[in-house]
């Protein structure tokens, strides 16, 4: 789960999304649990129709299956992909990865970063998770659950103002010009007559 850096760059920031984004699977294993418990109370039950009695092992067995099957799609992928998701700051990039391959990392160097917007809830606390949209040109990226979003945001445009100024060129093929003291003339200059 290692990024690799460049020679000079170093990390700053490595965090997770917000827990928040757990809230969803969190509520739909309370209901899973919950309806396959009534389920099976209802399948162990001694008053049952002929036919249901007689195939309560079938029964149980596919409610096993699916409890399993939707614990798996419902819960434990959301959890395992939050908890293999990082986001990074360093010195010269913002790094998403999702997962252990390269494939699932996007990058963003800071240096095409044009302005950086902090996006929480109206009345949100200093510390409040949300989406940092980094602004790149003509688009955008969005980084979405990003904790404590508005420090964030700080220590992104602390990183940019700390990256070393290029020199600007505008686009003229310029030579280095070597000045002759008075009265010398170059070889590849001719004199006016």
């Amino acid at each position: 789960m290692k990024l690799t850096l460049e020679k000079r760059e170093r990390v700053i920031v490595k965090t997770r999304a917000h827990p928040r984004v757990l809230r969803g699977p969190l509520f739909l294993v309370t209901l899973l649990l919950a309806g396959s418990a009534y389920l099976l109370g209802l399948l162990l039950r001694d008053d049952l129709v002929a036919w249901v009695e007689e195939s309560r092992a079938l029964f149980l067995a596919l409610l096993a299956v699916a409890f399993g099957v939707l614990l798996v799609v419902w819960c434990l992928r959301p959890l395992i992909r939050w908890a293999n998701s990082y986001i990074y700051l360093t010195t010269e990039r913002i790094v998403t990865k999702h997962g252990r391959k390269a494939a699932g990392q996007q990058s963003v160097g800071l240096y095409a970063i044009h302005d950086i917007v902090a996006v929480a809830r109206s009345n949100a606390p200093a510390l409040a998770p949300g989406t940092l949209r980094v602004v790149l040109g003509e688009y955008h990226v969005n980084i979405t659950h990003v904790p404590a979003v508005a420090r964030m945001r700080e220590l992104c445009i602390g990183a940019i103002t700390a990256l070393p100024r290029m020199t600007e060129s505008d686009g003229v093929n310029m030579e280095e010009r070597v000045d002759h003291p008075p009265g010398r003339i170059a070889h590849n200059e001719q004199q006016d007559p």
